[in-house]
């Protein structure tokens, strides 16, 4: 059986990559850049591990020569957005890494180590007006420590780690709640005043809600990372911790779209443990991949969960992700398929 679902997410991965070929521009742009930004930043990643080379190093060559700054960051005026800054450089480091594109992920390591505070190790979220912003979550800082760990700076990610901890220490309704948003200036996680900005600081475990439930399963993705690298039983301990919250959460979860990166931790947890409970996890978010992907191989934020319409940028942006989520999947089923 397990065979047949990994040939079933091979099959997945290449329709979802034929529909990122197929949205490449003749002068090596991806989709509308000129109009929505940086929204491609994950295609090295995502291209490399499908084995399109060609198109993985024209995305980067693109970067490189229209968005890198002499100081490392990506910008130039291409990049539009400022959400989420920290971790877009990350990720788009991270797959240049991969692809032994050493002049765009060392050379953009010295500025994205300028947004981590070097009290808690977390990463700012945003950039306001060239600032780094207060408030550094989960999802965008260990976004960050995946690139420290890929550029092998190692004590910038046991940083994260750190921080990691503190938000976990800090916790005052668990488990009904998981606070994941964390004040540089407090170094205390953040509340919400208005309920209208619960969806960026808190997951409400049994909450029907288009939520970020993305933060267990990618927090336990780095620190299984982070124990691959350092094997210390304090960051596979935590990596439990956070991945348990995932799977105990409601399963109303599995209509949205944020669901996702469940399945990035829970792969890597059975990969590095071989605990039946995290294999049955991983399963059932490989189905929920195969299952929700659109007969053009995308996925749709519309078709789960988010109510507005689907932009070519946010397929491209959702599919991208999806690709890297599955290949994932494939590689930590694979690991445990011999003894």
């Amino acid at each position: 059986m397990i065979y047949d679902l990994l040939n079933n997410c091979e099959i997945t991965k290449k329709k979802a990559i034929k529909f990122l070929l197929s949205k490449f521009n003749s002068d090596g742009t991806v989709g509308p850049v000129i109009e929505d930004g940086f929204f491609f930043y994950r295609l090295p990643w995502s291209l490399s591990i499908a084995g399109e080379t060609q198109f993985a190093n024209i995305v980067c060559s693109w970067i490189l020569n229209n968005m890198m700054t002499p100081d490392g960051d990506f910008d130039n005026g291409f990049r539009k957005v400022q959400d989420a800054y920290a971790y877009r450089n990350a990720t788009l480091i991270y797959g240049a890494h991969m692809l032994r594109r050493y002049e765009i992920s060392h050379a953009g390591m010295p500025f994205l180590l300028s947004l981590q505070d070097p009290i808690s190790g977390g990463f700012a979220n945003n950039m306001n007006q060239n600032i780094p912003s207060d408030d550094m979550d989960i999802p965008y800082s260990v976004g960050c420590g995946l690139a420290c760990i890929a550029t092998g700076f190692l004590n910038e990610a046991k940083k994260v780690y750190n921080y990691l901890d503190l938000i976990w220490e800090q916790q005052p309704n668990f488990p009904n709640e998981l606070y994941y948003n964390f004040s540089r200036k407090n170094q205390k996680i953040i509340k919400s005043v208005d309920k209208q900005d619960d969806f960026w600081n808190v997951v409400i475990a049994q909450q029907d809600s288009y939520q970020r439930w993305t933060v267990g399963g990618i927090a336990a993705a780095f620190l299984c990372r982070l124990y691959l690298t350092d094997p210390k039983e304090k960051y596979l301990n935590l990596a439990v911790k956070y991945m348990t919250f995932s799977m105990a959460s409601t399963k109303s979860q599995f209509k949205y779209a944020s669901a996702c990166k469940s399945g990035w931790g829970s792969a890597l947890l059975y990969s590095v443990t071989g605990e039946e409970k995290y294999l049955n996890w991983t399963e059932k978010l490989a189905q929920w991949f195969i299952e929700h992907q659109l007969e053009d191989g995308s996925w749709s934020m519309n078709k789960l969960g988010k109510n507005e319409p689907d932009s070519d940028s946010s397929k491209i942006h959702l599919t991208a992700e999806f690709v890297v989520h599955v290949d994932t999947i494939i590689s930590c089923l694979s690991s445990r398929l011999v003894k």
